[in-house]
């Protein structure tokens, strides 16, 4: 079992080696029945020696995907749109519940368990990521 689970998840990363960019575990939430929002999480490493900033992503799936992030204010969890995610050189960003995370926004059809969507990453030197992410059902625990 622990080697099927090491395969999936070296199934699930994406390195863009001009960048020392690694991006691992993305998944994205089924849609709730209803909802007009979803939400998609991951792990970004940089290795580099420069720090990179996140500043927008696309997708066929949406038109509009915000980055966001989820703040403790006056005692109550407060969620807002923020411009760019920075990831420091040798460091990475975990986009989770409660955190960082990517607010995907009308999608054009129901993300649902098992299936696919892509989502290009776009970073403040130029680089772009296109990644597949797997959609999990509304049970999948808390972590990248």
């Amino acid at each position: 079992m622990k080697k099927i689970l090491s395969l999936a998840f070296a199934l699930f990363t994406f390195d863009i080696a001009a960048h020392h960019l690694i991006i691992e575990q993305p998944y994205a939430k089924e849609t709730i029945p209803g909802s007009k929002v979803n939400s998609a999480y991951m792990v970004i490493n940089n290795h580099s020696d420069k720090s990179l900033k996140l500043l927008s992503v696309t997708s066929p799936i949406s038109d509009r995907i915000e980055l966001h992030e989820h703040t403790f204010v006056d005692q109550m969890m407060k969620m807002q749109q923020v411009d760019a995610i920075t990831i420091e050189a040798g460091d990475y960003v975990a986009l989770q519940p409660h955190g960082y995370h990517l607010m995907i926004f009308k999608p054009k059809q129901a993300l649902k368990a098992g299936k696919e969507i892509e989502l290009s990453l776009y970073f403040d030197d130029g680089s772009t990521a296109t990644i597949k992410v797997p959609v999990v059902g509304l049970s999948k625990k808390s972590n990248p």
